[in-house]
């Protein structure tokens, strides 16, 4: 198995930044720039958000997909958080990963059409420092993993300190859903082109990515890459053809344990319950308690 074993505390606080970023969206919706929700991770501080732009005939106005998050102990790691679809639009650029077209490092294979042309639109806008300064777009910078690259680079140079010049910046990758395929070819591009240490990618309820070659390129690479999985999400098992899964399933069962639909078997909250039974579930998904069954021959009352 490529990388380290699975780590379920690890794997939860990764999934608690993608819970956040579900938040910041619908808490204010309409804002490219949402402040932290009140269930942001404690010891991390927002630098910069994630913005992208969905595909019908042609590209919409961009709109806030994930943040990146940098540790308040230690500036020199960051966590990158990827949302999922949320809307009919979205919906839409999934169907449309149906189809394969390269990926954007020669030499990889092929992946989702849809997942790769709104990769492509990624933009990295990081927070300023200064109150009265205005939020800057790295998109100069060129692809998202370059745009990743300099924001940690930048972070590094505006927070310098004896113990944050000694260490190399690093940032785990964490995904939901539509934001899973994404943060995998962030992860995919980081690795061999601009190599900026990546200790763990952490997606749940990915789709599958690409082609044979492009998977066996990603799992040639050695990251530490954990794939959570409900055994009742239909997600996992799309596109149906000619796409598949990078390394390594860690699979779930949520069967009697949230109400049964497709809502409830996807959601981030789902997949965190299943991993830590205590963490709650979404309004709607908490299993229907098993109905009595009268003895024999005794009405029941």
């Amino acid at each position: 198995m490529p990388g380290g074993p699975f780590d379920a505390s690890q794997a939860l606080l990764y999934g608690r930044f993608v819970a956040s970023a579900y938040t910041m969206c619908d808490q204010d919706s309409a804002s490219l720039t949402p402040q932290p929700s009140n269930d942001f991770p404690q010891g991390y501080t927002l630098t910069a958000w994630v913005q992208m732009r969905d595909f019908i005939l042609d590209s919409t106005d961009p709109v806030f997909y994930g943040f990146i998050a940098h540790s308040d102990g230690n500036p020199n790691q960051a966590v990158l958080a990827i949302r999922g679809t949320s809307n009919g639009v979205e919906w839409w650029d999934d169907s449309n990963s149906l189809g394969l077209t390269a990926f954007k490092v020669p030499n990889c294979g092929n992946v989702g059409l849809g997942f790769e042309r709104i990769y492509d639109t990624l933009e990295i806008v990081e927070r300023p420092l200064a109150t009265a300064a205005a939020p800057q777009s790295l998109s100069q910078f060129g692809s998202f993993s370059a745009q990743v690259a300099a924001h940690l680079a930048r972070q590094a140079q505006a927070t310098a300190s004896t113990q944050a010049t000694a260490l190399t910046p690093s940032i785990g990758v964490t995904g939901h859903s539509l934001g899973a395929a994404l943060a995998t070819y962030y992860a995919a591009e980081n690795a061999l082109v601009h190599k900026v240490q990546n200790p763990v990618l952490c997606t749940f309820a990915s789709p599958k990515v690409g082609d044979q070659e492009f998977v066996s390129v990603f799992n040639g690479l050695g990251l530490t890459s954990w794939r959570v999985v409900n055994k009742q999400d239909i997600v996992p098992l799309l596109p149906p053809l000619f796409s598949h899964h990078v390394n390594t399933e860690q699979l779930y069962d949520s069967d009697n344990r949230v109400q049964p639909g497709f809502g409830c078997w996807h959601a981030i909250a789902t997949y965190l319950h299943l991993i830590d039974s205590s963490l709650p579930l979404d309004a709607g998904c908490q299993p229907s308690p098993p109905q009595a069954v009268a003895p024999q021959g005794v009405a029941a009352s």
